[in-house]
């Protein structure tokens, strides 16, 4: 499905991940889990496209949820997948999630549910990546779509958000999201949960960056998208820190 100007999004449950066309090559940005991994080769076909047809991945973030087939097509492709620096070196491990804080939770109704979509998709089992490309803060990335990389560090180290300027576009990752991963109720923008925060005063401090980006379509790695002023979607998630 085009959730916005040439940004499709196909369904795998509350996991979030994009692909951007340009010219008709493709940008994946994320990757579910790997048990998605059909999901995409559907998606492609539906575009009449196959794997060839993708140029790059990135990663906004190295949690397991985010990085789930981006190595299988990285093999199939040969494609690069940028990952902030900051999470690098967590990329190339297996079984990156914040734990504790989704284990501490397993009696919600809603948390069981994900760790048991997780746990069928392959969380257990799938190959951790061997190879990245690292990005920077402000990077221009000359793949489909052109994303401007800013990094938000907070939910992970390396967690960044990509803004395609020319499509009013932010991709937020996990820096902002529109559901809550503890209740899986949908709703205005937010912060994840502390408890699945590496750093929660960082995560907040860094939504700080976002507030000048003016009008947007917000895509976040969880929920369904928002649209309108980012310093509005800024204030709307202060406003119900926890």
């Amino acid at each position: 499905m085009e959730i916005a100007k040439g940004i499709h999004h196909f369904d795998s449950g509350p996991f979030n991940w994009y692909l951007i066309e340009e010219n008709e090559r493709f940008t994946l940005v994320d990757a579910g889990f790997p048990g998605h991994y059909s999901v995409y080769q559907k998606g492609l076909e539906s575009l009449g496209k196959t794997n060839k047809d993708i140029e790059a991945i990135v990663l906004t973030h190295a949690h397991a949820d985010h990085i789930g087939f981006a190595e299988r097509v990285r093999k199939e492709t040969g494609v690069r997948v940028y990952v902030h620096s900051g999470d690098a070196k967590m990329a190339c491990k297996p079984l990156q999630l914040p734990w504790f804080g989704l284990l501490s939770n397993a009696w919600r109704a809603y948390t069981a549910k994900m760790l048991g979509v997780a746990i069928i998709n392959g969380v257990f089992t799938f190959p951790h990546l061997t190879k990245v490309q690292t990005v920077n803060n402000n990077e221009v990335l000359d793949i489909p779509g052109k994303p401007r990389v800013l990094h938000t560090p907070g939910h992970t180290d390396g967690e960044i958000v990509l803004l395609l300027e020319d499509r009013k576009v932010l991709i937020s990752g996990d820096t902002i999201v529109t559901r809550n991963l503890l209740t899986g109720e949908l709703g205005q923008p937010q912060l994840t949960n502390p408890i699945l925060n590496h750093n929660y005063k960082q995560a907040m401090h860094s939504l700080d960056l976002l507030r000048e980006l003016g009008d947007v379509t917000m895509l976040s790695g969880h929920g369904t998208p928002w649209v309108g002023n980012m310093n509005d979607a800024v204030d709307i998630a202060l406003a119900n820190t926890n």
